[in-house]
């Protein structure tokens, strides 16, 4: 039975016992280098906290590695938090938190929802000094944790979608892959391997004209015919594939008994043709008077014409004709097999090329790559041009087009196959445009083939993303296979095009000023880094203008902030009108602006500051029946020839910018000018 302390601490010193022991270390190690932060001891005493939190991570990294069902996660992520932390505390770097956002998402492609929203709850923990000692910003901080967290299950349950979607790809295209081979056991073929197979089907082809010509030189030795042809059918018409005679003896004419026997899917015996009355429906160098035309059917379906054929009278009687038609299903066997390797290589191709497109995805985060990599694998699994429209607000613009037409023009789907699809949310396939009545693409989209077509709107989640689809040259170049294939990419390719615009969105948030929709500080920042480096590497001016609008104080307290809101939304409409391509504007800070002039001097900043402080003077604002105008003063500064180092040149402008406001404001300085 065991003592009663046995039974209070049951598997102490077995197995399960320590592990739990090591668990509760790990939780305790953490904790103890989360709860020094409330302390502010990263800051106190770094010497000792970075090390200690470094072999905690250590610590529970190796927890994690080792254990067989990735246990640890939560305490091995956290640690790197806590550490990351310490380190924005220690640098005095706040805006680092941001860096939360593409870890969490991250994180998301290899643990699930168990693992990444306790680790985003936690997260705000980190920052527990803010709201518990020091009390600062603790509105950013609640609306940053807020929004980590909805990042974190919004990510995750995208990320969840698709691991489940790209399985259920596998496994569809396992069952394909599986009926194909399936299909080769009945013409006794061996298991191979993908590029066996292949390798196989191009065999087989030639294998398959050798066993025909064989069978064509049994046959016409057996009836006692000078010679034996076979024509395949090839649409509607049909061509000749193998034949006894030599090379370029024979003329397909069409027509003739060869059309009537395709027509009538009956064999056709004369001893006695009549050039004049009768058309045979080839010609050969010398005359046919005896013929023996048998169709070569799979099933009920004609795929091609058997004939022997002799210049003697009367040459063929029932016994050949039961000989030919005897030959004809070897031929019809030899040409099953050949169809069933062609299946096989469609589909191992194609199962090959939507693997690559499914992994390719998982790793694409840029909407562009998203649609490019769905029109290049279809295009090649399925030898057709691609098209895809995208589907933004309440229009539709052209992505991609055969022709390469592109562009944001107003399209009009009304009466086309497309509005068809998009109403029936369902895929819509024409295998003859000739016989179907409705228009295809709208006036301004006309593909140069278009015999056949496919229309697949995508949705995610209820909404429309967009419509994908192919056209071709042929007629029904999809078999219902091909069809759920095409499908299938388009669910994995929804999925992964919303992916991709929540992470556009994202990135626009931590990039932009959310109210202006200019670059925020820390772009304008980084940008001008870059545009000194690119100055100081090719030997050109770059020149900055600092502009703050005059007495916005007094707007604010007039009109109010929401009026204020509009000006400041005013004037960064003016700028991003104003500039050039190349220049980039940025909100610096409250009312002040910051344009980066590349490749400009001081002459042309100018210019330049002259042109956008006239702009905006002349700019009328308006709102709740009230409008007014405002002026602003622009202080510019030039590297090389004003500073050099980044931190000299918004130095020397923003004194420019003080010069200009302390000497009656509306005006543009620079900072050698106002020396």
């Amino acid at each position: 039975m065991g003592s009663p302390l046995q039974k209070i601490l049951p598997g102490r010193g077995d197995k399960k016992g320590k592990g739990y022991w090591v668990k509760l270390a790990a939780v305790a190690l953490v904790s103890a280098s989360w709860g020094s932060l409330l302390f502010d001891i990263p800051l106190r005493f770094p010497r000792i906290w970075f090390p200690f939190t470094a072999v905690v991570i250590v610590y529970c990294g190796v927890l994690h590695q080792l254990s067989k069902r990735r246990e640890h996660a939560i305490e091995f992520l956290y640690s790197i938090i806590v550490m990351s932390a310490g380190a924005i505390s220690y640098f005095g770097l706040p805006w680092l938190q941001l860096a939360y956002f593409p870890f969490i998402i991250a994180l998301t492609h290899s643990y699930g929802l168990k693992v990444i929203i306790p680790l985003s709850v936690l997260v705000p923990f980190t920052e527990l000094r803010a709201f518990v000692v020091t009390r600062e910003n603790i509105a950013w901080q609640a609306a940053f944790s807020l929004f980590l967290i909805v990042t974190a299950a919004v990510a995750s349950f995208m990320f969840t979608r698709l691991r489940s979607e790209r399985e259920r790809a596998a496994a569809e295209l396992e069952r394909i892959r599986t009926s194909a081979f399936d299909r080769t056991q009945d013409t006794e073929m061996e298991s191979f391997g993908s590029d066996e197979i292949i390798t196989h089907y191009f065999a087989s082809r030639i294998k398959a004209d050798e066993e025909i010509r064989e069978l064509l030189a049994a046959v016409s030795h057996a009836v006692v015919a000078e010679s034996a042809h076979f024509f395949e059918l090839n649409g509607d018409a049909y061509r000749l594939r193998s034949s006894t005679d030599e090379k370029g003896k024979v003329t397909v004419t069409g027509k003739g008994m060869l059309a009537a026997c395709l027509r009538e899917r009956k064999p056709f015996l004369s001893g006695e043709v009549n050039e004049r009355s009768e058309v045979v429906g080839y010609l050969k160098d010398i005359r046919i008077t005896s013929i023996i035309v048998m169709p070569v059917m799979e099933g009920s379906t004609p795929v091609g014409l058997l004939t022997v054929d002799s210049s003697r009278f009367h040459a063929f009687h029932e016994p050949e004709e039961k000989t030919v038609q005897m030959f004809s299903v070897q031929v019809a066997k030899i040409l099953e097999r050949e169809r069933i390797y062609t299946f096989v290589k469609h589909d191992i191709t194609a199962h090959r090329i939507i693997k690559e497109f499914s992994s390719g995805l998982a790793a694409s985060i840029q909407y562009d790559v998203v649609v490019q990599k769905l029109c290049d694998s279809a295009k090649q699994a399925f030898s057709a041009e691609p098209y895809f429209f995208e589907h933004a607000g309440q229009g539709f613009q052209v992505k991609h087009f055969p022709g390469g037409i592109t562009g944001d023009q107003k399209i009009d789907f009304g009466g086309t196959i497309i509005e068809l699809a998009i109403g029936n949310r369902h895929k819509e396939y024409v295998s003859d445009v000739r016989q179907y009545g409705m228009r295809i693409f709208p006036q301004q989209f006309r593909p140069s083939v278009s015999r056949s077509v496919i229309a697949v709107p995508l949705f995610y989640e209820g909404g429309l993303v967009g419509v994908f689809g192919m056209v071709s040259d042929r007629r029904e170049f999809l078999d219902s296979r091909q069809i759920s294939l095409v499908e299938l990419m388009c669910n994995q390719a929804a999925i992964s095009i919303a992916n991709a615009r929540m992470h556009a969105e994202i990135e626009r948030m931590a990039t932009t000023d959310g109210l202006t929709g200019l670059l925020n500080h820390r772009i304008f920042q980084e940008k001008m880094t870059d545009e000194l480096k690119r100055s100081e590497r090719y030997s050109t001016p770059v020149s900055l203008l600092l502009t703050d609008i005059d007495h916005f104080k007094r707007v604010n307290d007039t009109y109010g902030h929401p009026v204020g809101d509009i000006v400041l939304r005013g004037v960064a409409g003016i700028l991003k009108r104003e500039i050039r391509d190349i220049d980039i504007a940025a909100r610096y800070g409250g009312e002040e602006f910051a344009v980066i002039l590349p490749e400009t001097d001081g002459a042309g900043a100018k210019i330049i500051a002259e042109r956008l402080r006239n702009a905006i003077k002349a700019e009328i604002f308006a709102a709740d029946a009230k409008t007014l105008t405002v002026t602003t003063s622009i202080g510019i500064a030039t590297a090389p020839s004003d500073a050099k180092a980044k931190e000299e040149l918004i130095e020397r402008a923003d004194q420019a910018l003080y010069h200009a406001k302390h000497n009656g404001r509306d005006q543009s300085v620079s900072w050698s000018a106002g020396r």
